[in-house]
């Protein structure tokens, strides 16, 4: 019995020790990958607490690079992004200190010196002036997205002046768009398209100045009073989608890159159906009882649907048969 039992105790102890190897480089990888890589919830750190100069590219689910305008889009693309990567280099600002970020070490390092703080805010509701002249009253941070959702290609929001601000838990009225400015950064503008350059864009002697760069273009909108658009002396070329457009009219460009307005989140049709780790399934049905679904999920584990499945997306109703599917729908 003892000539057996050494040997035994032997092979428990090499066991042991393999399933003791395997589980510190499982724990390894993945505080490497912890590292290396972008979370969610580190994005919207930065957002709430520091200011980004936008724009700023993005690479999607599908290894394609997407452009980030403002605060709302990089909070829409975390919603609908598995591994958020963003491209450097991109400036932010700090307590009226801007700052380059270069690679992903110097984001994060960013991200945790400024974790809890709070970047300037207005205090609403606050008042912007449309194209008409008219004002429209815009109650919370959910108005203002959709007030920028309808700027077109280029042109400033316009606030009314004086407003409110809060920054470092005080409240600062700011007299005029210098003002805010300097607390908040340049407001974001509306998305612009890809101007082929040179180009020549009329000043107001009517007289043409020509534009050779991107930085030159930046220039000359920063030289244009808020809810003014810029002059082109057409024709110009714009590159839209990968396809170069020769534009001879304010009508054509306009129609060209208008922005259009999205449309609501996909919502599945419920009841749905997932499969759980043990190979049983499980209804779903509704909203409430998804989210309780997801909670369930260990770290890194994806939902598994049962397919076909329904959503509705912008007002249509869409039988789905795969996650491939899924995730073309939803922008994944």
């Amino acid at each position: 019995m003892k000539v057996f039992l050494k040997p035994f105790i032997a092979f428990f102890i090499v066991v042991s020790s393999m399933c003791s190897c395997q589980d510190s480089t499982a724990e390894d990888l993945e505080l490497f990958e912890a590292q290396n890589a972008l979370q969610k919830d580190e994005v919207l750190n930065m957002v709430a607490s520091v200011i980004v100069n936008y724009p700023v590219t993005a690479v999607t689910n599908n290894a394609t690079n997407t452009t980030l305008n403002n605060d709302f889009d990089m909070e829409d693309y975390v919603e609908v992004t598995n591994k958020p990567q963003l491209n450097f280099p991109f400036d932010i600002t700090i307590d009226g200190n801007t700052m380059t970020i270069n690679n992903l070490k110097e984001l994060k390092t960013v991200i945790r010196r400024n974790k809890g703080k709070k970047r300037p805010e207005f205090v609403y509701p606050i008042a912007v002036e449309l194209e008409d002249g008219t004002a429209q009253e815009i109650a919370d941070r959910a108005a203002l997205k959709a007030y920028l959702e309808t700027l077109d290609e280029g042109v400033k929001p316009v606030f009314k002046f004086p407003l409110s601000v809060v920054i470092n838990k005080k409240t600062v009225e700011v007299s005029d768009e210098d003002a805010l400015k300097a607390l908040m950064g340049k407001p974001a503008k509306g998305r612009r398209p890809q101007l082929i350059f040179p180009l020549s864009v009329i000043v107001p002697d009517g007289s043409a100045q020509v534009i050779a760069d991107d930085d030159e273009f930046k220039a000359y909108l920063d030289t244009l009073a808020d809810g003014v658009k810029p002059q082109f002396d057409f024709p110009i070329s714009v590159k839209k989608n990968g396809e170069t457009f020769t534009v001879t009219t304010q009508e054509e460009f306009d129609a060209l890159v208008k922005k259009p307005k999205r449309g609501k989140k996909p919502e599945f049709v419920f009841p749905i159906a997932v499969t759980l780790q043990d190979g049983t399934t499980q209804d779903i049905a509704d909203e409430t009882a998804l989210k309780a679904y997801y909670k369930s999920l260990d770290k890194g584990v994806r939902p598994a649907y049962v397919f076909p499945l329904s959503i509705v997306k912008n007002g249509e109703t869409i039988t789905v048969d795969s996650m491939d599917a899924l995730h073309t729908l939803c922008g994944k």
